[in-house]
């Protein structure tokens, strides 16, 4: 059971596409929150994306967090 605490709010993981990532986006879905899953690896990335839409909102944004540029897009892009 969740509480959702998380409803209403908007969350950008980034690294979501495997290991710890994956689950804080998991985790954030589940307690209602509408996710972006930010990662460089867009087929892993848009898979995560897909699995964790069913449980709730939730979007795959390929990002290189090392490029400003690409990080300003992800916000833009979310916002």
């Amino acid at each position: 059971m969740t509480s959702g605490r998380l409803a209403g709010k908007t969350a950008i993981v980034t690294g979501a596409a495997a290991g710890i990532g994956k689950n804080i986006a998991a985790t954030f879905v589940r307690e209602g929150a509408q996710v972006v899953v930010a990662d460089m690896d867009e087929s892993a990335g848009a898979a995560v994306a897909a699995e964790l839409a069913g449980a709730g909102f939730c979007r795959f944004i390929s990002t290189d967090v090392s490029v400003p540029e690409s990080v300003a897009a992800l916000v833009d892009q979310t916002l």
